[in-house]
């Protein structure tokens, strides 16, 4: 039990507030010492979560067909009749099409209205059960314990056996025809009561109709398709030489091609060239978020660090309003990561793999080359486009070789060249990869964060430098917290002995006194 000053008059908890305070300065220090770990470890896991978003999708997306290796499709001639998209890996090149005639989907359709001479009525309702359409005289068929089957076969598909209750309407007897594997769509008019059923593709083939139910018969279809009603392939000429196609779209070297109409005599041309507005869009992005990365770590790299300002103390925190509070960490969180060996690095890396020199196809080649320089001292090894004309005429006179620079792999087989920021067998982006990985791989081991996630408040890992580091401050922590318990119990206890004893030495004055 603590007792108060009742006897010396003393304020005896401030005065081991007092004493208290002295002795807590190896603590506060402690806890500054974790929080600046733990505030650099935030600043590492914000810049490794943008190294990992332009690896892992910047620089993969920049390295696809679609961006870097961009082709696009001119089509003159017959344009109305021949439509065309470029894919990935298009080839360059021409190619003449003439069409024939148009690829054709098989189609069985009612020969009569349904509803006619049935009862007089010549409109069908959907939403009507069989049964009900049955009873009414709308329809006729021979149902098996409830139900009513037949079946449909539809060129190199499974036959497909459809069977519904005659409780369900004909709109769930459609629904269940197309969602069968015999691949076609079924269609009733309501208004006529006919019937249509088209294959989902289109091709050579028949469709064939299996009804022992006799439900079909109710609408006039004919059993199989014939000459007229069969599916077709599309006949054309590719570059003079006479092809079919079972689809009217289909790709050659890396073309969509669609074939809207016959030529009728006037063939279509379809050009496939590099679309240099789409490369020059794409390298710009890439230099935007090359230098948006370089930027970010060069700046904390050569931030001023502030040492007179610690990380607050709970004392000091409590003397401050929210304002203060963070004026104050803003200048202790500056520099904390200021020169640091793996950012240096990196930083190095990054530099050097964009002014070395990459061997295409036999010749060395650089981003000068391109028209693209580091520009002035002041930008700190920025990429800029100085010459968008330079540029613009090396991927018109060779987009392969271009292509190539920025992704061409590496044939090494020994991991130090591999790797190296300045292999020079390695594209660009490969080289560019390679270092923020490395990176990644080291700060990862030292700091704990993560190599393959982006997201700016992931966990951190356990076993790294940095955990071991805080793993002890907190071992230390508590421990001084212990030390810090008893200290103060023991000034309690001295107090309170203090008070004991005055209060005894006043009783006994006040027994002497009082009797004489």
């Amino acid at each position: 039990m603590r007792i108060s000053g009742f006897a010396s008059g003393l304020d005896i908890d401030s005065i081991v507030k007092q004493l208290m305070t002295a002795k807590k300065a190896p603590l506060n220090k402690l806890n500054q010492q974790k929080q600046t770990l733990e505030w650099q470890r935030e600043q590492y896991r914000d810049i490794t979560s943008k190294l990992v978003d332009f690896r892992n999708n910047k620089l993969f997306n920049y390295g696809l067909q679609s961006g870097i290796a961009a082709k696009q499709v001119n089509v003159s001639g017959n344009t109305a009749a021949v439509s065309a998209k470029a894919n990935s890996g298009a080839v360059a090149g021409t190619m003449s099409i003439e069409v024939t005639s148009l690829a054709t989907a098989s189609r069985l359709t009612s020969t009569a209205d349904i509803a006619t001479g049935l009862d007089g009525i010549k409109a069908v309702d959907m939403s009507e059960s069989l049964s009900s359409l049955k009873t009414g005289g709308e329809l006729s068929y021979t149902a098996t314990a409830g139900t009513v089957s037949f079946k449909i076969k539809n060129g190199s598909n499974p036959e497909a056996t459809i069977t519904v209750n005659e409780s369900a309407s004909l709109s769930d007897v459609v629904a269940a025809i197309n969602g069968s594997s015999a691949n076609v769509n079924a269609f009733i008019d309501s208004a006529t009561g006919r019937m249509a059923i088209t294959s989902k593709s289109t091709g050579a083939g028949d469709i064939a109709l299996t009804d022992t139910s006799g439900f079909l018969a109710n609408f006039s279809l004919p059993s199989s398709t014939d000459a007229t009603t069969r599916g077709k392939d599309a006949v054309l000429k590719i570059n003079g030489i006479s092809t079919t196609r079972s689809s009217n779209v289909f790709s050659e070297n890396g073309v969509e091609i669609t074939l809207n109409a016959p030529t009728l005599g006037n063939p279509t041309s379809l050009s496939v060239v590099t679309n240099t507005d789409q490369v020059v869009d794409t390298i710009k992005s890439f230099l935007k978020d090359y230098n948006d990365v370089l930027g970010t770590v060069t700046s904390k790299l050569n931030e001023e660090r502030n040492y007179k300002y610690d990380p607050l103390t709970s004392d000091e925190r409590e003397a401050m309003d929210d304002d203060q509070i963070k004026l104050w960490e803003d200048k202790a969180k500056s520099g904390l990561l200021r020169n640091d060996s793996t950012l240096t690095k990196l930083m190095g890396d990054l530099r050097l793999s964009s002014i070395t020199d990459i061997t295409v196809g036999g010749q060395k080649m650089v981003l000068g080359d391109l028209g693209i320089d580091s520009g002035a001292w002041e930008n700190r090894g920025q990429l800029v486009i100085k010459d968008e004309a330079k540029l613009r005429a090396a991927i018109e006179a060779d987009p392969d070789k271009v292509v190539k620079f920025f992704t061409q792999q590496t044939t090494s087989t020994d991991p130090q060249v591999k790797t190296s920021a300045s292999n020079p067998d390695n594209g660009l982006f490969n080289r560019l990869s390679n270092v923020v990985m490395s990176a990644l791989d080291e700060l990862s081991t030292r700091i704990g964060t993560s190599k393959v996630s982006s997201d700016a408040n992931s966990s951190f890992l356990v076993d790294s430098g940095f955990g071991d580091q805080l793993r002890m401050l907190d071992t230390r922590i508590n421990d001084e917290n212990d030390r810090l318990n008893r200290l103060e119990t023991s000034y309690y206890q001295q107090f309170t002995a203090m008070e004991t004893a005055m209060n005894r030495y006043q009783s006994q004055a006040s027994s002497l006194f009082g009797g004489s």
